[in-house]
């Protein structure tokens, strides 16, 4: 999430920018040298935020109890069926075959309200997104009712012709606190957009009921490609909308979980859009899973990885090349991100997206909720694509 801060970053501390060119500062030896990831000096701030991610990480661990030995064959037997499915459609030679165009969002439902002491209105409409027939775990999907409806939160000015910024939250949000999160009344007021906060399937009030057991991300394979395909589905059909709406641009804006699929979203949408901007966006599910769970959850998640990959490489934004320029592409990522790896995370999208700007700030997962210059990049490349009325 990214929270309004108005304070200053010292020389020392402020985040590292690469240019399109990947000329980058110097960078430590070994992975990070070969991935362009620059060096961070550690210093008692950087090791509060590694501190912090790993609170954070814990704490995950413990709300979030991990399949049990039942449900690992249950999603082993399912992954490799759904492998072969998707082997046979075509969608490991062809991803793009397996995301349909949505079709338009011509009359959702819309509904005023207030969220964080601000005028808003409620975006409510049936998602419309299946899984494909005949893959495994298709019923399993279609019976979270509540997931079936695609929401968002809207704030737009009365006057049209405005800018319009779309934000994508991180996993556990979809609250209103993400108008908070997301500094959306600088966004609407001091910048001049219209925002657009997408709820993510399976968040806020798309959660499933506690007796499914149904999260997002997961370690459950078909449930996670689902939720994938579904979030950038639905994304898809509100910009479709927000096009509709006499806007004179639209930007992408997306925090963690939520810059995952800004990425795929990116790479899927054939019409540019003028800024895309993923912070701390992870891209590869299956290895963070890998690496974010103890061996003991490893050894069960080893039998159908290989087919894991398969299936996550069709919703990954490494196998789409997005038709917005690279000068409108940024990224963000965290030098002490214990959550998502810079290395094996964010560096790999920065590739290749041919090497974007990108922002590095010597901080955390969290971290990026307290840093003036990462909010002063975001407003630069706001207003650099043209989505500013200042």
């Amino acid at each position: 999430m990214v929270a309004t801060d108005s304070s200053d970053q010292s020389e020392e501390n402020r985040g590292q920018i690469a240019d399109q060119s990947g000329v980058a500062p110097a960078t430590s030896s070994g992975r990070r040298a070969s991935a362009g990831v620059p060096k961070a000096r550690v210093t008692i701030g950087f090791r509060a935020h590694v501190a912090a991610d790993e609170l954070v990480r814990a704490a995950f661990g413990r709300l979030r109890q991990p399949p049990t030995a039942e449900q690992f064959r249950r999603i082993a037997t399912e992954t490799q069926r759904a492998a072969e499915v998707f082997q046979s459609k075509g969608w490991f030679d062809d991803p793009g075959s397996f995301h349909a165009k949505p079709p338009p969002l011509l009359d959702p439902i819309i509904r005023p309200s207030r969220a964080a002491g601000m005028r808003v209105e409620r975006l409510k409409f049936p998602s419309g997104w299946k899984p494909p027939t005949g893959v495994p775990g298709r019923q399993r999907w279609m019976q979270y009712q509540e997931n079936s409806l695609g929401r968002a939160t809207v704030m737009r000015h009365k006057a049209g012709g405005r800018p319009w910024v779309v934000c994508i939250h991180g996993t556990g949000q979809g609250a209103d606190t993400d108008v908070r999160s997301f500094r959306v009344r600088h966004l609407y007021a001091e910048l001049g957009c219209n925002v657009l906060l997408v709820i993510l399937p399976l968040h806020g009030p798309r959660e499933a009921p506690k007796s499914a057991e149904a999260r997002f991300p997961t370690l459950d394979v078909l449930d996670n490609v689902n939720g994938i395909a579904q979030a950038a589905w639905d994304v898809r059909r509100l910009l479709g909308w927000i096009r509709t709406q006499d806007p004179a641009g639209i930007g992408l804006l997306g925090v963690s979980l939520g810059g995952y699929v800004a990425a795929l979203v990116a790479g899927l949408e054939e019409e540019p859009l003028q800024s895309v901007l993923p912070i701390i966006p992870a891209t590869d599910f299956p290895g963070l899973f890998v690496q974010q769970s103890p061996p003991a959850l490893r050894e069960l998640m080893m039998p159908f990885m290989q087919e894991s990959r398969q299936l996550h490489s069709v919703v990954s934004p490494l196998s789409f090349t997005p038709s917005t320029p690279v000068h409108a592409r940024a990224i963000v990522g965290g030098l002490a991100d214990k959550l998502i790896d810079p290395v094996d995370q964010v560096a790999p999208l920065w590739e290749h997206w041919d090497r974007p700007e990108i922002l590095w700030y010597p901080g955390g997962h969290l971290g990026h909720v307290i840093r003036g210059d990462l909010y002063s990049f975001i407003d630069r490349k706001l207003k650099s694509a043209g989505l500013s009325t200042v």
